[in-house]
């Protein structure tokens, strides 16, 4: 390089102008020279183009070349747009050079494989813009991108657009939109790929069945029998054994699709498997079997017994024995998390309790999972307070890896951050609590029984289970989990004006109004309250405060009617939402009425009905609730 620059001046000194030669000379020695490397290229290219130099096709390529070498993605594009001034057509391969440069390369703040998609998306629709065919190589780089940032639809699409273009995938891009439909779950998608390229004349590989398997573990509806032929497919190939990667995914597929036995008879080929391997390898230490099959796997296996009920316990428990007896394996908080949640498919929280001692003992932390599964237990028992007191510590909890000592502030389970969160409590932990609290077999259960019980609803609403439920609410809206529903006057309920107007008047027609004299309290507008985006458990304990909220004696006027959202009007979680909010007014002798409005199911109370019930019951919701509050706050 130096003997090159050092040639140039002595051009320069001389009066002899460099041409264009010279300038590829330079970037050509800068190139191949380790020690200054393509990026100085670029710099001397820039140079002659401030000089006025019109370059040919040729060297325009040389000067692609580094920028793309060197990872000079802004450089890159500037070279692309001075050989279209100089009248050049970029070509598919100058298309597809820089496609992959920016699938793999970040530019600027925008960081990550999302800013790189779309990087990559919009020179994709430049090149067609420009009537230039998309190489496949073009047509890859598109589908890695989309692939990396976890987009299996676009993935899906960009590959039926190469297919419906004639152009034939390579091996490499058939099993890259596999993996990414796969993991998508988009299991219909994968099949039809996995056909198209057995039809193309590629075999497939070890990872192109697991990719299968995994479309089948992952769809929305998992299919555990499909996942069961395809390893079964897999296996009378006779070229591909299969790993264990291959029974993790059919024990997943399994589980998911609440099969547990065919989970076991995964676990049951996999350990076949095993003693063939060490058969084969003459290994005698039983370590590595155990190694084979790992943690993960019993973890998995002891999961899917909670389906089983007592049953599944009885072979959770053994499981967990054959953890604790093997050599190379140690029992770890999931593989606790498990097991509880066997007990408390079984209701057994006299198994939950050891376990949790022995927990302490082995000095296994509590992660959420396993919180979750001995409140869930203890609620099945009828242990409430017990319950209570779990939920307490979890509340305590301001998140971590690992340590449920470490603190930091309380993230909501929906946050992205909170996704990857295992301690603390979440909304999911709330919503469990109210299912523990109100009943035995949750709060749905709960409040459906004391309905049909004559006076057992005003009983159940002024318990302490309930108190419980509504405080732990209560701190659910201090924690930013829910909107406090009393203050919450939702104009966005998607309930007709008119509906409304219709049944307040015929409140007041159909002789529900206060008797002449009497203050109702009313005030000037209705209460509209959405309870859309809540779980069933989640609708019956807020429709519990709104009651407790209007019977407290400091409660200022009533609303001139009240109007609870329960989501759209479609069958479904809507539906069952508006009938648990039913129950608990209908419970609290309540009357009300539906709203026959097509695009929601919305439940009505008239302000005569609601001042004839607050009447009633003023002051009825105060006396469990400074013990309680004080209990959960605690």
């Amino acid at each position: 390089m130096d003997a090159v620059l050092s040639a140039v001046r002595e051009m320069t000194n001389a009066g002899i102008e460099p041409t264009e030669s010279t300038y590829v000379a330079v970037m050509l020695a800068a190139r191949n020279n380790p020690s200054v490397g393509p990026g100085r290229a670029i710099d001397v290219y820039d140079a002659a183009v401030a000089n006025g130099f019109a370059f040919s096709s040729r060297t325009f390529d040389l000067a692609m070349e580094c920028a793309v070498r060197s990872k000079r993605v802004a450089d890159a594009l500037k070279i692309k747009e001075d050989m279209e001034r100089a009248g050049l057509t970029t070509t598919p391969r100058t298309y597809a050079v820089l496609l992959n440069l920016l699938v793999n390369t970040d530019v600027g703040k925008r960081r990550g494989p999302k800013p790189r998609l779309i990087r990559t998306c919009k020179l994709f629709e430049e090149m067609l813009a420009n009537n230039v065919a998309p190489p496949p190589a073009a047509f890859n780089s598109l589908i890695v991108a989309a692939k990396r940032a976890k987009q299996p639809d676009l993935v899906a699409r960009s590959f039926q657009e190469m297919v419906n273009a004639g152009v034939r995938p390579s091996r490499e891009t058939y099993e890259t939109t596999l993996a990414a439909v796969s993991a998508g779950g988009m299991a219909d998608v994968a099949l039809e790929v996995f056909g198209r390229m057995r039809r193309d004349g590629f075999k497939p590989r070890k990872s192109t069945y697991n990719s299968l398997l995994e479309a089948c573990a992952s769809a929305p509806q998992p299919r555990a029998e499909q996942a069961f032929e395809i390893y079964h497919a897999m296996v009378a190939d006779g070229a591909i054994a299969p790993n264990k990667r291959t029974f993790v995914l059919l024990i997943d597929a399994a589980t998911r699709a609440g099969k547990p036995e065919l989970a076991f008879d995964a676990f049951d080929a996999m350990k076949k498997c095993v003693t063939a391997v060490t058969a084969v390898t003459d290994v005698t230490d039983v370590t590595d079997a155990d190694d084979v099959v790992g943690l993960d796997v019993y973890n998995r296996l002891i999961h899917a017994c909670a389906a089983r009920g007592f049953d599944g316990l009885r072979r959770a428990l053994e499981l967990f024995e054959e953890v604790k007896t093997s050599r190379s394996l140690e029992p770890d908080e999931y593989t606790y998390g498990s097991v509880l949640g066997a007990c408390a498919a079984a209701g057994d929280a006299a198994t939950a309790d050891a376990l949790v001692a022995e927990m302490s003992t082995r000095g296994v932390g509590h992660n959420r999972v396993t919180r979750h599964a001995y409140i869930t237990a203890l609620g099945r028992a009828g242990r409430w307070e017990d319950a209570l007191d779990q939920f307490a510590t979890l509340q305590s909890v301001r998140g971590g890896s690992g340590d449920e000592r470490r603190g930091k502030s309380f993230q909501s389970s929906l946050s992205p951050d909170g996704l990857r969160d295992t301690q603390g409590a979440s909304r999911e932990s709330f919503s469990l609590m109210f299912d523990a609290l109100l009943g035995g077999a949750g709060a749905e259960a709960a409040i459906a029984s004391c309905a049909l019980e004559p006076g057992g609803g005003d009983a159940f609403m002024r318990s302490e289970r309930a108190a419980a439920a509504r405080a732990v609410f209560r701190e659910g809206v201090e924690r930013g989990v829910y909107e406090d529903p009393i203050l919450g006057l939702d104009t966005s309920l998607d309930v007709s004006v008119d509906l409304v107007a219709d049944f307040l008047e015929e409140g007041e027609d159909g002789g529900r109004s206060a008797p002449p004299g009497e203050k109702t309290r009313a005030s000037a507008q209705p209460l509209r309250v959405s309870f859309m985006s809540m779980t069933r458990s989640e609708s019956i304990v807020a429709t519990m405060v709104l009651l407790e909220s209007f019977a407290a004696p400091s409660a200022g006027a009533l609303p001139s009617g009240l109007f609870i959202g329960a989501g759209p009007g479609t069958r479904g979680n809507a539906q069952r939402r508006m009938l648990a909010v039913e129950s608990v007014l209908r419970a609290a002798s309540l009357r009300c009425e539906t709203i026959e409005d097509p695009r929601t199911y919305v439940i009505g109370v008239s302000n005569a009905d609601l001042a004839e019930w607050v009447k009633r019951h003023v002051g009825a919701f105060d006396e469990n609730r400074a013990r309680i509050d004080a209990r959960v706050n605690a």
